[in-house]
């Protein structure tokens, strides 16, 4: 391991991964070489492009195997420790629905990991009697998922057919679910969100405006990988 790599543990605990070491997955901050890459990302080819960048930062585990959850994780990680976890955002108060900036500290986000008794696949009991399977998504099964969308498709059914376990090709488990009451549906939907691990994006705020307090979900956005405006002038601080 170089020595700028240092070791990380995993939300999903590795549980989901075969033939891994969790002691030897490593990741390193970002260096001018990726800031390259995170340059050129947009909501168009985020998958792809930050893909290349994971690939340059993490050891020990192929960046396509990893569930989202992790990559999440390992996402709000690089932002921590390249840039600094306090960052201002821009939301819309739930009280006076005025948009106002806040301040977030990434470093105090609860990571919530997957539990002891977690396997794959999760199976579930369908109304009919029949066991269905479930994985947890993979960074593979995002890129399958951004190409099929891009092509014109409704993704709805696509992720999570996506994730169900089994022989079949994604094309048969589609017309499965298509015939599936949605009471059924609702339990391959639950599964992911029962076992969602990783940092849970919500945050606690006080309102510039009115003083009210609320607490707001906070998705991930690109531009935590690459500060510009105030977040950039509160990172380069009295040194520019």
């Amino acid at each position: 391991m170089e020595s700028n790599y240092l070791p990380i543990k995993l939300p999903s605990n590795c549980k989901v991964y075969k033939d891994v070491d969790p002691s030897k997955i490593a990741i390193r901050t970002f260096k001018g070489r990726d800031e390259k890459l995170i340059a050129e990302l947009s909501y168009d080819n985020f998958e792809k492009k930050f893909l290349l960048v994971l690939k340059n930062v993490l050891q020990g585990i192929d960046p396509e195997k990893l569930t989202i959850g992790d990559r999440l994780f390992l996402m709000v990680w690089e932002v921590i420790n390249s840039y600094g976890s306090k960052s201002p955002v821009e939301i819309v108060c739930s009280a006076c629905f005025k948009p106002v900036t806040i301040d977030v500290d990434l470093a105090k986000l609860e990571v919530t990991e997957l539990p002891d008794n977690f396997v794959e696949p999760w199976m579930v009991k369908l109304s009919s009697g029949k066991e269905l399977g479930i994985n947890l998504l993979r960074v593979a099964d995002q890129l399958k998922i951004e190409d099929y969308e891009k092509s014109g498709k409704n993704v709805y059914l696509y992720r999570l057919a996506t994730s169900l376990a089994g022989e079949d090709t994604v094309w048969h488990k589609m017309e499965m679910l298509e015939d599936l009451s949605v009471k059924d549906i609702a339990l391959i939907r639950a599964f992911h969100e029962k076992y969602f691990h990783g940092p849970i994006m919500e945050v606690e705020y006080t309102c510039p405006q009115c003083g009210e307090h609320g607490r707001v979900m906070l998705p991930f956005r690109l531009e935590f990988l690459l500060p510009f405006g105030e977040a950039l002038s509160r990172l380069a601080g009295d040194a520019v």
